[in-house]
């Protein structure tokens, strides 16, 4: 099923309009990488539901994840590695307890509790961002194992979410405008560039 199709399932305007401008930007993206059209760019999905290029773009190498929330979009792009990606609109009001009851270790329950309680709304978001990026990068989708992660609070007060998971690195994003986000690549993250995509025209 190409975009268009999935977009037309959406029941309010405002989604479909999200979803559009979401996989515009992630095909204008990768056509930048390819050198070549965007129209001409064509996907298949793995055993769980993962997408990636079509055999015929396999030489290239290029890798991307697509994750979007709200009114952000967060897309990445690799190089011959393995790449999940992850960005929620945190939601203050949002009751996340039960939630990081149901998915979260007990090791990882018990940091965010004891967190000074004006930061465990935006921790959770960042546990949770992490731990979908890292299903997505192994493309096992949600009946995959979420990966345990460290939550802890720096000198500055600020809370920070590590990993160690063999094989994989795991680095926080920052978007701004009240969202979190985290990008997990197999092997050596590097050096990562971020960059604020605008539509041409």
């Amino acid at each position: 099923m190409d975009e268009q199709s999935r977009a037309a399932k959406f029941v309010f305007e405002r989604d479909r309009r999200r979803y559009a401008m979401a996989h515009t930007a992630l095909r204008r993206i990768l056509a930048g990488y390819l050198g070549t059209d965007a129209a001409d760019l064509q996907f298949v999905a793995g055993e769980n539901g993962k997408p990636s290029l079509a055999a015929i773009f396999a030489g290239a190498g290029v890798q991307f994840n697509l994750s979007h929330s709200h009114e952000c979009a967060l897309i990445a792009v690799a190089q011959r590695q393995d790449v999940g990606v992850d960005i929620e609109f945190v939601k203050a009001d949002f009751s996340f307890d039960e939630v990081a009851e149901r998915f979260f270790t007990a090791k990882e329950v018990s940091a965010l509790r004891a967190l000074p309680v004006h930061l465990q709304c935006h921790a959770f978001y960042k546990c949770w961002t992490s731990k979908e990026a890292f299903l997505k990068a192994k493309g096992t989708g949600l009946s995959g194992k979420l990966d345990e992660v460290e939550i802890a609070l720096d000198n500055d007060d600020r809370v920070r979410i590590a990993a160690h998971v063999p094989g994989w690195s795991l680095v926080e994003l920052n978007p701004g405008g009240g969202y979190e986000g985290a990008v997990v690549l197999a092997g050596d993250a590097g050096r990562i560039q971020t960059y604020r995509w605008q539509p041409a025209g």
